[in-house]
């Protein structure tokens, strides 16, 4: 976050820019919400059935954010245009990446959650057991497992809260876990690249992936990983709703590899944002007790 500038401040220059590319593209707001705020800020264009996302996080270690917005864009499109349930990009405007006062985004449609809970064991391992199937047909080239670049380029970034020994304790542990991954030698196919419990809303009934910024190419392992990493659920029944086969080996190291992962997006988190600072801390203490 350059000089002094709050989070809010940021979060705030976001909405405006969302506001002022959108009322260009034709679509009214007369009272932004913000949904979110992390690797982007998502913001509901209210009274519009619109939703933007700016990503303000994102750039720090992708520089071409505009091509992971337009990916996904483009595997969410091709899914509800299956009829497969997913966010849709919104029907007011191209499904194009769009630019203004120095900020990316895209647009998508508005989606009211019908619950506040989050998807069980069953239900994600179901869901990405038919997610993987729909997204076998997908015609579109992909890159390979392209979060996984995010921890080099975090990791060579000016640092404010990790030392120089945690840099090197984390260079060790991504270059240990991707020698064992050997990533551009796995077949794979077409992935959600973020697949967690978080990006699987309700609505009206059904289930809804979203999310989908991180899509990629890699073995399933990859995506399963997401859940069966997370300390809340029970990996054993997520691979058993999943009901298809799984290279254990790759997906135990999958697991570290996501959890290296969350932890430089927390460490990216707290420079901007305070209330993530305990969790990145938590995060950090756990490779160091490896």
């Amino acid at each position: 976050m350059p000089g002094n500038v709050s989070a809010a401040e940021v979060s705030a220059a976001a909405v405006r820019a969302a506001v002022s590319v959108a009322a260009r593209l034709g679509v009214a707001c007369a009272d932004p919400v913000v949904l979110g705020d992390g690797a982007n800020v998502v913001v509901h264009l209210t009274p519009s059935p619109v939703v933007a996302k700016v990503a303000v996080s994102t750039p720090a270690v992708r520089p071409d954010v505009a091509g992971w917005l337009q990916r996904e864009l483009d595997v969410a499109l091709f899914l509800d245009r299956a009829g497969f349930p997913v966010m849709a990009p919104a029907g007011e405007m191209p499904a194009a990446v769009h630019h203004g006062d120095g900020h990316v985004m895209s647009f998508w449609t508005y989606l009211s959650r019908s619950g506040a809970g989050l998807a069980d064991e069953g239900i994600i391992g179901s869901m990405l057991r038919d997610l993987h199937a729909a997204l076998r047909s997908y015609p579109g080239s992909l890159p390979v497992l392209s979060p996984l670049g995010d921890i080099p380029a975090f990791l060579a970034r000016p640092q404010v809260f990790l030392s120089s020994g945690d840099v090197a304790m984390l260079e060790e542990a991504y270059s240990r876990l991707t020698a064992e991954l050997a990533p551009a030698s796995i077949p794979g196919q077409v992935l959600h690249g973020d697949a967690g419990t978080g990006n699987l809303m309700p609505v009206g009934g059904r289930w809804v992936w979203h999310d989908f910024e991180d899509t990629c190419t890699g073995p399933v392992a990859w995506d399963l990983a997401a859940a069966t990493a997370s300390q809340r659920l029970d990996a054993s029944r997520v691979l058993a709703a999943y009901d298809d086969l799984v290279n254990e080996a790759q997906l135990r190291t999958c697991e570290q590899l996501r959890r290296l992962h969350l932890t430089v997006w927390y460490a990216l988190y707290a420079e901007r944002l305070p209330d993530c600072r305990p969790r990145a801390a938590e995060l950090l203490a756990s490779w160091r007790t490896r």
